[in-house]
């Protein structure tokens, strides 16, 4: 009878020191879930910022796209180019420095100097406008890999989230079966107590 009631005692003691590290473990996975879902987060709001930004990115070189067209359309319809534009005015340059003209004719020659001028300029802005169009496309395209490598981080973590969260259920099952045992164990040891009191008394 005495053995028995030290077999049961050690073994509620095994199963408590059992519910013990399981509690240690549950609390470590509660940790990681707890520090993946943090992480979920994080990369979810990292990925968001970044579409945004991507998204207005998107809408500016539209923008600008219309702009070139609207430019490279004029261009088309004088049938004129850049090139064109610095020959010219060279060659008008050249003549009002070298040619002999009255007051009005240097005047006029002066204005279609400055009339060239201005449309070089456009021509210079449209070859602007393109390298930025190029160098925006080029950014959106690194946003578009960093989005991409957000979403990775997101799933990852959320993959990690659910499994240490079944990881978690599956220990609490565990603690709960261990619970029960012990509560057993120890209903038998009080009963063999009160048996043992009364046996004494008689």
């Amino acid at each position: 009878m005495k053995m028995d009631y030290n077999t049961i005692k050690i073994k509620l003691d095994e199963i408590n020191t059992q519910i013990k590290e399981l509690y240690e473990n549950a609390k470590e996975l509660k940790e990681i879930r707890d520090r993946a879902n943090d992480d979920v987060k994080k990369y979810k709001d990292l990925r968001e910022d970044i579409n945004i930004n991507v998204k207005d990115q998107i809408e500016e070189i539209r923008l600008l796209k219309q702009k070139r067209a609207d430019m490279l359309a004029e261009f088309k319809s004088m049938k004129i180019s850049k090139s064109y534009l610095a020959q010219k005015i060279e060659q008008l340059e050249t003549t009002l420095e070298t040619k002999p003209m009255s007051m009005d004719q240097e005047k006029d020659m002066i204005r279609e100097i400055e009339s060239h001028r201005k449309l070089y300029e456009r021509a210079v802005e449209l070859e602007d406008l393109n390298e930025t169009i190029k160098t925006m496309s080029d950014g959106i395209s690194v946003l578009v890999n960093q989005s991409s490598e957000e979403h990775k981080k997101v799933l990852e973590n959320a993959r990690v989230s659910a499994e240490k969260h079944q990881e978690l259920l599956r220990t609490y099952a565990e603690i709960n079966d261990l619970k029960a045992k012990a509560t057993e164990l120890y209903d038998k040891l009080k009963e063999m107590k009160i048996k043992e009191i009364v046996e004494e008394e008689l």
